[in-house]
């Protein structure tokens, strides 16, 4: 009778292990699996286009799946990387899309947002995304701040072996498109058009960062003689990339009719083929009209505010500045310059 309440007691632990156990491998199992059937590219595009907040993970700044974490881990310099790709991808589509309707908005209406189907603009930001991690751990690797990549080692072209030395530091392209793939899990996915059709668009994004690295030069010699030169391989300016998908954006080729079914449609024969160019985006469905966050939006002239407004009219107000002007300099002589203030009024245009 004395080992009675140590048996109950060892019972009592070994039923609360076995609960604990169950639900702890049910949330396991549920995760995993929630891993498996997300979508890691398009889960990636939402939180850069979502506010930013910080995350607990080693992506800091974007919750990312097991096998994002686990790289973010893995490759010193990459979180920071991938905080600058946000930051380039954000700024640089407000820029290109901010007088027209879609601003770069994720919401069309209420709750809805442009993920919840494969529009023309979700096929952009995909692109967009793809790009500016691309370009980011290119030039991350170029400036020494990732631990497991360095310049790029190109070789050296045959037209400048008598007038050129190739030298200096090229972005590491190849190595910020190897990571790009990986990071966005970018495989071929056989069977899910959705999913392969945000693979090809991301892949047009990472050929549109590749169109703009060029040779960037530098001279040296006595009096800026050019005796010699040094070159090395650049990638463009960001927003020169964003500007060449804008324009893919606007001759973006519609796929698969509207319908609530696009899921079970089989992928189209474009984008299963191996040798497919990546220099065209695809979308599935027609794109909502974005009426409902025009509202406040600052239109660009009276014309722009017709289309931007949605026909709802617009507001002009008046805005007052004082800037330098009549400047000349003192007594006629150099260098010393004096400048009078002038009040300039400029009219601005709000969508009601």
């Amino acid at each position: 009778m004395e080992k009675l309440p140590e048996k109950m007691l060892v019972y009592g632990l070994l039923l609360f292990s076995i609960i604990w156990c169950i639900s702890e491998c049910n949330d396991i199992i549920n995760s995993s699996s929630k891993e498996t059937t997300n979508l890691p590219a398009k889960n990636t595009v939402m939180a850069v286009f979502s506010p930013m907040t910080k995350s607990p993970g080693p992506c800091r700044y974007l919750s990312g799946t097991r096998k994002q974490n686990h790289q973010c881990r893995r490759d010193v310099g990459l979180p920071e990387a991938i905080k600058e790709a946000r930051r380039l991808a954000v700024t640089h589509c407000e820029e290109q899309f901010r007088y027209d309707r879609w601003n770069c908005s994720i919401e069309t209406r209420g709750k809805r947002n442009i993920f919840k189907k494969v529009y023309r603009e979700t096929a952009f930001v995909h692109a967009l995304t793809a790009a500016a991690i691309t370009h980011s751990v290119a030039r991350a690797c170029a400036e020494g701040k990732m631990a497991k990549c360095q310049c790029a080692s190109e070789k050296r072209p045959e037209a400048t072996r008598l007038a050129w030395k190739w030298g200096g530091c090229s972005d590491n392209l190849k190595h910020g498109k190897r990571v790009t793939r990986n990071f966005l899990e970018l495989q071929p996915i056989n069977g899910d058009p959705v999913a392969e059709m945000l693979r090809h668009d991301s892949e047009v994004g990472i050929q549109a960062v590749s169109s703009t690295m060029n040779d960037r030069c530098k001279c040296h010699g006595v009096s800026g003689s050019c005796s010699l030169k040094t070159c090395w391989r650049k990638l463009g300016d960001f927003n020169a990339t964003a500007a060449i998908l804008r324009t893919k954006y606007h001759h973006a080729v519609r796929k698969i009719p509207i319908n609530n079914k696009t899921s079970r449609r089989a992928v189209p024969k474009e984008l299963k083929e191996n040798d497919v160019p990546y220099d065209q985006l695809y979308y599935f469905e027609t794109s909502p009209t974005f009426c409902s966050v025009t509202r406040g939006r600052r239109c660009l002239h009276p014309d722009n505010c017709a289309t931007l407004c949605c026909g709802r009219g617009y507001t002009t107000k008046v805005i007052k500045t004082i800037e330098k002007c009549r400047c000349r300099f003192t007594n006629g002589r150099c260098c010393q310059i004096v400048c009078d203030y002038c009040e300039k009024y400029d009219d601005r245009y709000y969508c009601k």
